[in-house]
């Protein structure tokens, strides 16, 4: 969801910006959702069994949550630059490559988050068996190679200047009325 999110402005080029950006800041709010959600089901599965896992001993555990921290200073950010009427259009122009970095940035580190969680599942499961390429352990790696192929194939989408929304002339009164 967070790769629709970021290519919004590539697959709708000729939407309406203000459209677009309400769409894109909407996507991320749900993943903000989705995430806080799946967090309680992660802790309520570590604390609520006999006895109780340790929490945020993994390397998993650690990514994940910079991430997850990460996705929200950046959605604050971009609502306060893109959304908010207010500001003056040379401060959102300057900011722009900030965002689309740190975006990147958020959405790179939950593939690695995703890749550390499927290899530490793999190891506490399968223990041993994980080395004899049982099905569920080829299962468990073919999986990280296609989130390997999703992000780069969305990384490649976002930065490529070619697929890039181009300007209209509705976007330099996008958020004055």
């Amino acid at each position: 969801f967070h790769s629709l999110a970021m290519l919004i402005y590539r697959t709708q080029r000729n939407a309406r910006k203000r459209r677009l950006k309400l769409t894109h800041a909407g996507m991320m709010l749900f993943i903000i959702l989705l995430t806080v959600i799946a967090l309680v089901a992660v802790f309520d599965s570590h604390n609520l069994v006999s006895p109780p896992i340790p929490n945020m001993y993994t390397l998993h555990s650690w990514v994940g949550l910079t991430t997850v921290i990460l996705f929200c200073c950046q959605w604050v950010a971009g609502c306060i630059s893109f959304l908010f009427p207010g500001l003056q259009s040379s401060l959102r122009a300057s900011y722009m490559p900030i965002h689309v970095y740190f975006g990147i940035a958020a959405f790179i580190s939950a593939i690695a988050s995703c890749l550390l969680g499927l290899n530490e599942k793999a190891f506490f499961s399968l223990r041993d068996d994980y080395q004899k390429f049982v099905g569920e352990g080829i299962l468990i790696n073919c999986i990280g190679l296609l989130f390997i192929l999703f992000g780069g194939l969305s990384v490649y989408l976002v930065t490529q200047e070619r697929y890039r929304r181009l300007p209209s002339p509705e976007d330099d009164v996008l958020l004055s009325h």
